[in-house]
C-alpha cells in the first residue's frame, strides 16, 4: 500500500508557529507575596520588532497579560490589561493596570 508522505508546514492562511513569536520583544516579571500562591502574580509584556525605542517599557506599545495564582499555586486567572489584546499599554505600569 503506497502512502504519500507527509510534510510539515502551514496551512492555507496560516502563520508557521514557531514565526508568531519571533522577533517580539518579551519581558516577564513575577511578583510572590506570601508562600501559598495567594496574591501571587505574573506578568508578561509583548511588543512588536523595533516598536520600543531602547527597549524602552514606558513606551505605550506592549500587550500586558497578568496571570493569577491561587492557594494551590495554579494559575487561576489569565487577563490583558484594559481588558484588549492590542499593543497599546505602558509595561513599566504593569502592576497598576486594569484587568477586568
Amino acid at each position: 500500500m503506497f502512502s504519500a508522505p507527509v510534510e510539515a508546514g502551514k496551512g492555507v492562511g496560516e502563520d508557521a508557529a514557531y514565526a508568531r513569536e519571533m522577533g517580539f520583544e518579551q519581558r516577564f516579571f513575577y511578583v510572590a507575596v506570601g508562600s501559598d500562591g495567594e496574591n501571587q502574580f505574573e506578568y508578561i509584556c509583548r511588543a512588536f520588532p523595533g516598536t520600543t525605542a531602547s527597549s524602552s517599557t514606558a513606551n505605550a506599545v506592549w500587550q500586558v497579560q497578568r496571570f493569577t495564582y491561587d492557594t494551590s499555586d495554579r494559575i487561576s486567572t489569565i487577563a490583558f490589561a484594559g481588558d484588549d489584546d492590542a499593543y497599546n499599554q505602558v509595561c513599566a505600569n504593569r502592576t497598576t493596570l486594569d484587568y477586568d
